[in-house]
């Protein structure tokens, strides 16, 4: 019984948190447990549990005397999500050019270069979203610190809706070509040059997410 609880609880986890990033449910929608419950035909007590989930990560708003509703990122919040991603991100590239298996960077590389040479097309765009989030957790796991790579997950967790709305292939190109050159410094041996390379992706990737969606809120 406790077996299939948790499974129900995981699996509204997951639907509810495609249904965010997907934008099935958008930024400040108002969530309903029993609405939920009936649409994903469980009982409410995996929805409040995938909910509460959810509100740790800080995709759901749950203030006392409040209905949960998702969470609004305003361009502020979102320059102060790139800049843990910034912080986080270059210290686990440094880490990991040091210690990464060259049987796992090679594969990396060998990825990112079949990506780079194939055509665009909407498997592309899906196959280069997949190979960015591979590419950000084997890096953040090379990194031999556990504690990092959990933080790095919860704020690339946070980012996913805004890789998918800027997800335009020549987004997807110029961020690919950034991991090419993180992937050639880790080759290189050189944690400095690795770590400046994956500082400049992470602000790059900044500028595209105020450049389409906060263009005017300056």
């Amino acid at each position: 019984m406790a077996l299939l609880r948790t499974f129900l609880a995981e699996s509204a986890y997951e639907a509810i948190l495609n249904n965010i990033l997907t934008g099935s449910l958008v930024s400040g929608t108002v969530v309903s447990e029993v609405s939920l419950a009936q649409e994903l035909n469980v009982s409410r007590t995996p929805v409040h549990q995938a909910l509460a989930r959810l509100a740790k990560e800080g995709l759901i708003e749950h203030r006392a005397g409040r209905k949960p509703r998702i969470a609004r990122f305003n361009r502020e919040d979102v320059i102060e999500i790139y800049d843990m991603r910034l912080l986080l991100e270059t210290a686990a590239t440094q880490r990991a050019a040091k210690r990464i298996d060259p049987r796992l960077l090679a594969e990396l590389t060998r990825e990112a270069d079949a990506l780079a040479a194939a055509p665009d097309s909407a498997d592309w765009s899906r196959a280069a979203l997949a190979f960015d989030v591979r590419f950000h957790d084997a890096i953040a796991a090379a990194s031999g610190n556990p504690r990092l790579r959990q933080e790095i997950a919860k704020y690339r967790l946070l980012v996913r809706a805004f890789c998918r709305a800027t997800g335009k292939a020549e987004n997807l190109r110029e961020a690919l070509a950034e991991h090419q050159e993180v992937l050639k410094a880790m080759s290189d041996r050189q944690p400095a040059a690795a770590g400046q390379a994956m500082a400049r992706h992470v602000q790059k990737r900044l500028d595209a997410v105020l450049a389409t969606l906060y263009r005017e809120a300056k």
